[in-house]
């Protein structure tokens, strides 16, 4: 009889176990996921839904030294900050849009590590003043070349992250936008970046 009762608490116990793992975590109470383009692909964004997972390697080390790894402004000039649900927002915008691009902002060795679904790697590193390719991605970026200036009438909006707020590769980048004459109201920085992407548990590509 004792070893009858046992087994049927064990039993119990493991099928409270199977519960509690089978969790539905959504992005809000009234989102589940999104479907954002990829390269031609679709990929459904959502939430991690093993609630064991832990943060990715590459942000668990909060001693970061600065410089370079120095907290970030929240506000860059007049550009709009924004967060995790404004981003999935963005993305869903992009599937039926023409004139908007997430930028990241960080160098090819960082992306290559994982980035946010729909994201173009564009470093910061292209977008100095100066460089060697800038005229041609202005250009792409919907910009026209008039005299020594530039005119973004037609520019896209561009919603720019990195890895985080302890990150300068984003704000180098908007800051290097602004220099060059790009309009801060087509420019939107996910502050956030990856570590909080990350932190929350949204699909990585």
């Amino acid at each position: 009889m004792k070893h009858t009762i046992i087994s049927t608490i064990g039993i119990a116990l493991i099928a409270l176990g199977y519960q509690a793992v089978a969790v539905d975590i959504k992005i809000t109470e009234k989102l589940k996921s999104i479907t954002a383009k990829d390269k031609g692909t679709d990929i459904v964004i959502k939430r991690i839904q093993n609630p064991n997972t832990e943060l990715n390697s590459a942000f668990l080390n909060t001693a970061k030294e600065c410089p370079p790894y120095c907290i970030q402004p929240m506000n860059i000039g007049n550009v709009k900050t924004v967060g995790e649900l404004e981003v999935l927002e963005f993305i869903k915008e992009m599937r039926d849009s023409n004139d908007k691009l997430l930028i990241d902002a960080r160098t090819r060795e960082w992306y290559k590590k994982g980035a946010i679904p729909s994201a173009i790697n564009l470093p910061f590193t292209m977008l100095k003043k100066d460089g060697k390719y800038i005229n041609k991605i202005l250009t792409l970026l919907g910009g026209k070349k008039v005299g020594n200036s530039w005119n973004f009438d037609n520019a896209q909006t561009l919603l720019i992250y990195s890895n985080g707020a302890w990150d300068e590769q984003a704000t180098l980048a908007i800051k290097n936008l602004i220099d060059i004459g790009y309009p801060e109201d087509k420019l939107l920085y996910y502050r956030g970046g990856m570590q909080m992407w990350n932190l929350v548990g949204l699909t990585v590509k």
